[in-house]
């Protein structure tokens, strides 16, 4: 589960904004992976450096890290989201490609390129691999949201019958089924505007809207993935965008607000309950990673450069997970 959104200020700042919509029990910690900084690639027990800094979110498990979301110094963010029951990842290694785990593409990506351009040449050589005996990579099903500072963006997907890089054409990604069948499911939704509706007459009785609103009539409210990919497409595409950097955040804020999860709301058959465990806000242009918690919503920003960015070891944030209040009396 999860929501992506790009958004544009009127100052011309480029964002990538997501919801992580998970259940309770992952580490989270927004980490700093510097230039200099190698990381284990696991199917060739071969350590590879990083080209660029990257600041983003990491998700530990079992002494293992991966990057969710993030951003390098040169502009470029992306964002993993979950895709089940679609990808058809490979099972052998080809020697002259680059053979990555399905969790690792995140960080592959942000390490390597500056721009979504240079993006789609580079992913000619990409090899993901799920070895047959390795049931974590098996079971990584997801598909990835890229966007640069120019603001040109990509939704990353391999299927059983391709591997597509799509121009973004909505600003939005969400969950299964692929991202060409969002946009054709859009098309359900022509009737629904963000003006008011008219007047009309059936036989002799006239019809008029008694609250405000009556345009929005048909837009989605629950949780599953095609209704907040809809219910985020219309927002993203319909708000006022008149607005400087810092209603730029504002607004990814509170477009991803309208389809966060609150804890008991979505139960999976196991009984587990997905929340929305963060929401986090890149500005590809400034490269500051702002996010709130479930459990603490002040947003929290993370400057990539104000930090030294020549080193070889990880640095991790504290992640504020209590609830701050400020008393004005």
């Amino acid at each position: 589960m999860c929501t992506a959104i790009t958004l544009k200020s009127k100052d011309q700042h480029h964002f990538l904004a997501r919801n992580y919509d998970f259940v309770k029990g992952a580490e989270l910690r927004v980490a700093l992976a510097p230039r200099r900084f190698s990381y284990l690639n696991k199917l060739t027990n071969k350590s590879i450096p990083s080209k660029y800094a990257v600041l983003g979110m990491s998700v530990s498990s079992d002494g293992y890290f991966i990057f969710a979301d993030g951003v390098n110094e040169k502009g470029l963010t992306c964002a993993i989201l979950e895709l089940p029951s679609q990808n058809i990842w490979a099972d052998q290694l080809i020697e002259e490609k680059e053979n990555i785990l399905p969790y690792d593409v995140t960080f592959w990506i942000l390490a390597n390129f500056t721009t979504v351009k240079e993006l789609k040449e580079g992913l000619k050589n990409l090899n993901i691999v799920a070895p047959l005996d390795d049931q974590g990579a098996l079971a990584t099903q997801v598909h990835w949201l890229v966007s640069d500072a120019t603001g040109d963006s990509i939704v990353i997907e391999k299927t059983r019958t391709s591997f597509r890089a799509y121009y973004n054409k909505v600003g939005v990604l969400t969950n299964s089924p692929t991202y060409d069948w969002h946009l054709t499911n859009l098309n359900r939704y022509l009737n629904v505007s963000d003006k008011q509706s008219n007047d009309v007459k059936w036989g002799n009785e006239l019809l008029k809207p008694y609250s405000q609103g009556f345009g929005g009539l048909g837009l989605p409210g629950d949780y599953s993935s095609s209704s907040r990919f809809v219910k985020a497409s219309f927002l993203r595409n319909h708000i006022n965008l008149d607005v400087n950097y810092e209603g730029g955040i504002l607004e990814c804020f509170r477009i991803l607000n309208s389809v966060a999860m609150l804890e008991g709301i979505v139960q999976t058959r196991s009984n587990e309950s997905f929340i929305t465990l963060y929401t986090s806000c890149i500005c590809s242009n400034q490269q500051i990673y702002y996010y709130s918690t479930y459990t603490n919503p002040q947003i929290y920003a993370i400057d990539l450069k104000k930090e030294v960015l020549d080193g070889n070891t990880l640095k991790f944030y504290s992640y504020p997970d209590q609830l701050i209040i400020h008393h004005q009396n």
